[in-house]
């Protein structure tokens, strides 16, 4: 299929998919999860029936492609995948789950429209064309480094066409919003809170703090768990930093007489990378040195990395001591250093350490010292236990203006808190008495400020924000307030405020005209969205997906 858009395809296609790989070869096979033969591995059922393993196979292959289509980067090397909750695993059985649906209903989606999608993915917004040759550089530079051939992307783009046309089938029932509740819905969403609000800053109230050794002393005491100095560890370590491969890696790339070439194809895959400080693009002569640079420093790192492998297997070759990481390096002539202590959520003070440095070392001991081999971005990292600290309470002189900082700031926050909450007694009496919110501050030594009116979709009131408080916490609270009411004191990280919601200002009925078209079509297509996912949590549950995931867990 893809063959005959090559025969036929004139077009100047545009990737759309801004992608770096940094590293030479990226992780991509499941078998690690699975297991590396096939066996009698349980992979756990589906529906009642056994998951077989190619499909599973399969499920994982969409489940990373799915991420790095979204991402730029592969999931098993995307330090965010971690911080943003990614669960491969999870996101693999759910795929499963669903390809198995798509057979259930007879979805069967054509290879014409999956060279559709293909077009629609990678054509240019502007010229409204697309380029074959980047496609092709695409498949050999992003995709067959980790194993994805042209047949799995595609199969991939089939299943996701598919998923698509049950999202529609599943979400249906969502999309039965009239006209007149998507109207209702469009005027709740968008009336405005109009409001007043006194800020108290911490910090005023900082010079009124009264010290004293006492007082301080008892917060200390009070508080010796914030004082402690966690459990540290200290390692040995050997560090090979790329910038070392650098004359090795230069006679490589001078041998090689296809690099022209390559770096050529490089830099039309990549231009987007290529800019002058202003934004304009480079030519391919003034980006040829920067081109150059990257293909040595990445081969600097291959080779750093090949340099750190061989030296960790002849280490990891002998005992699991210390010991062996110090013989190997001396007979070698490596220098081995010592690390300061640190604490596992800290780290070590080294640049540019990798993120898993503090980690691998908290998991060693003196039975088990040796580390396993730590990349990072300038360089390889090869580690072995030395020593562990206890956890201990410094004693009150030693940590002394800390203390007193931290007791200033605590003490300021509950002046604040006592002049807020002053403030919304005053405001209520006043209020009562029909006078205005702003004459109730003022007599109080406090300015009362105007904020613009905001909406239920507000995530930036630049008044707000500039006062280091949150439009989300502003927001909701004005609108859980009705007209003419104070809210209580809000504390925040700098100090606090108080609300008053002076009213609402409805939409007007032009811009309801205007506006609720475009709105009820957003609505129907979320709420459709929301139909399917409850859909599909509940056949998630039905089909027992996930006790599959822990029954192939248990048999690793």
């Amino acid at each position: 299929m893809i063959g005959t858009l090559r025969k036929h395809s004139q077009w100047l296609w545009a990737i759309i998919i801004v992608v770096v790989i940094i590293s030479f070869v990226v992780f991509f096979s499941p078998d690690a999860r699975l297991g590396r033969g096939a066996g009698n591995a349980d992979y756990g059922t589906l529906y009642g029936e056994p998951v077989k393993r190619e499909d599973l196979l399969q499920a994982y292959a969409d489940a990373r492609l799915g991420y790095f289509l979204s991402t730029g980067q592969w999931p098993d090397r995307d330090e965010r995948a971690r911080m943003f909750g990614f669960n491969l695993d999870g996101e693999a059985r759910q795929r499963l789950l669903l390809n198995h649906q798509l057979k259930e209903h007879g979805i069967d989606v054509g290879e014409s429209a999956v060279a559709q999608e293909i077009k629609n993915i990678f054509t240019d917004q502007q010229s409204g064309a697309f380029n074959l040759q980047r496609y092709d550089s695409m498949l050999k530079q992003h995709f067959a480094p980790v194993g994805i051939s042209e047949a799995v992307f595609e199969r991939f783009l089939r299943n996701e066409l598919g998923r698509q046309q049950l999202t529609r089938m599943f979400g249906l029932t969502g999309k039965l919003i009239s006209d007149r509740a998507a109207d209702g819905f469009y005027r709740r969403e968008n009336e405005s809170a109009l409001t007043e609000f006194v800020f108290l800053a911490n910090s005023n109230n900082l010079t009124k703090v009264k010290l004293d050794d006492a007082a301080l002393r008892t917060y200390h005491t009070n508080n010796l768990a914030t004082y402690r100095i966690s459990e540290r560890v200290q390692v040995h370590y050997v560090y090979f930093p790329y910038t070392n491969y650098n004359a090795e890696a230069d006679k490589t790339l001078n041998a090689d007489t296809n690099l022209p070439a390559v770096m050529k194809q490089y830099y039309e895959t990549n231009q987007f990378r290529f800019r002058e400080t202003n934004g304009t693009a480079k030519t391919f002569e003034q980006a040829k040195e920067q081109v150059r640079n990257e293909f040595r420093d990445r081969t600097a790192a291959r080779l750093g990395q090949k340099a750190a492998a061989e030296f960790a297997n002849e280490v990891f070759s002998l005992p699991n001591q210390a010991a062996s990481l110090l013989t190997v390096a001396a007979k070698k002539g490596l220098a081995v250093k010592v690390t300061e202590p640190f604490t596992e959520f800290e780290g070590p003070k080294l640049t540019n350490a990798p993120a898993n440095f503090a980690q691998t070392a908290f998991a060693l001991s003196a039975e088990e010292a040796l580390g396993q081999m730590l990349a990072g971005l300038d360089g390889t990292y090869l580690i072995a236990f030395k020593d562990r600290l206890k956890p201990v309470d410094p004693p009150f002189n030693q940590v002394k203006a800390k203390v007193t900082e931290d007791y200033r700031r605590s003490q300021a926050s509950e002046l604040t808190m006592q002049e807020g909450n002053n403030l919304v007694k005053a405001a209520n009496t006043a209020l009562a008495a029909g006078k205005s919110f702003k004459d109730a501050c003022k007599q109080l030594g406090h300015t009362a400020l105007e904020v613009p009116p905001f909406n239920r979709a507000a995530r930036n009131v630049e008044i707000v924000e500039s006062r280091g408080l949150s439009t989300e916490e502003v927001r909701d609270l004005a609108f859980s307030l009705a007209a003419g009411k104070v809210s209580n004191f809000r504390q925040a990280s700098s100090g606090g405020f108080v609300l008053f919601v002076k009213g609402f200002q409805p939409v007007t009925d032009e811009q309801v005209k205007t506006e609720l078209p475009k709105f009820a079509e957003s609505l129907r297509d979320n709420r459709a969205n929301y139909a399917f996912r409850e859909w599909l949590s509940r056949e998630v549950e039905r089909s027992g997906a996930m006790g599959g995931l822990q029954q192939a867990k248990r048999g690793e």
